[in-house]
């Protein structure tokens, strides 16, 4: 039985961790607060104490065949040097794999669609904790689109107007999300890779959906000049066969209330 490590048990952390014990993997899952380490073990799965704002991490972590990192920046004001304090342990390079979840904001603010070669903003978070994988050969990064699923869609974060209507959304639903990083450590797969569903409809199109099956009032809206580019997953195509459970985003909240 292989043995995973999962640092971030967050939103996608716990369900990844869910996931891969339910395919008999051996998980170990960090936390940091009370209430994360209750949500663990609720579903039976191992546990250890982890914050990488203060503590030494436990050799424990690395004694494993696959590490998992999830950990949202956006909640981490010192996201760089928490990183870097997991680079910079030498037992990194003995594992199988590892894998880091980026995501698609690492590339820079233009309207041209976005592929794994695509310039990126080199002095964003992500991009400098990207670079940080660079001096290991067993490593699987992976730039997740707007995740979204359960209690996250679109039509939830806005509630009156809703500006540049037409423009596209890039999205993955938590499911898929989860699916491709499981089938990605099954077949150990090494690289950089997009993550995002294939469609690409507009936020108008996607928000009219919801609405319409909330049974909730559409907001205003509003039509602008702005151009998003769509986020191109030729690459991981190509590399793993896996089947969306939820290809296009106007469907994301179907099956999921």
């Amino acid at each position: 039985m292989e043995k995973i490590t999962i640092i971030g048990s967050g939103w996608l952390g716990l369900g990844l961790a869910k996931h891969l014990k339910e395919n008999r993997y051996d998980v170990l899952a960090s936390y940091r607060n009370q209430t994360t380490k209750f949500n663990l073990y609720e579903e039976g799965i191992n546990s250890i104490k982890l914050d990488l704002n203060t503590d030494e991490i436990p050799d424990d972590i690395f004694y494993r065949d696959v590490l998992c990192i999830l950990i949202p920046p956006s909640k981490n004001e010192n996201y760089v040097q928490m990183i870097s304090k997991i680079t910079q342990n030498p037992k990194l390079k003995h594992l199988r794999q590892i894998i880091f979840i980026s995501s698609t904001s690492v590339y820079e603010n233009t309207p041209e669609p976005k592929n794994e070669q695509s310039t990126i903003e080199k002095e964003s978070i992500m991009a400098r904790s990207e670079h940080l994988f660079t001096k290991f050969t067993n490593t699987t990064i992976l730039r997740m689109a707007g995740l979204m699923g359960e209690n996250r869609y679109l039509s939830k974060y806005y509630k009156d107007i809703v500006e540049n209507a037409q423009t596209i959304v890039n999205h993955i639903h938590k499911e898929d999300a989860i699916g491709i990083i499981a089938k990605i450590i099954d077949e150990n797969i090494h690289g950089i890779y997009n993550i995002c569903a294939p469609l690409h409809p507009t936020r108008q199109a996607v928000i009219e959906e919801q609405c319409r099956v909330l049974n909730k009032k559409e907001p205003k809206f509003v039509d602008g000049t702005t151009q998003k580019a769509s986020i191109l997953t030729e690459k991981i195509d190509k590399k793993i066969f896996y089947m969306y459970k939820y290809p296009n985003p106007v469907h994301f909240l179907h099956n999921s209330l």
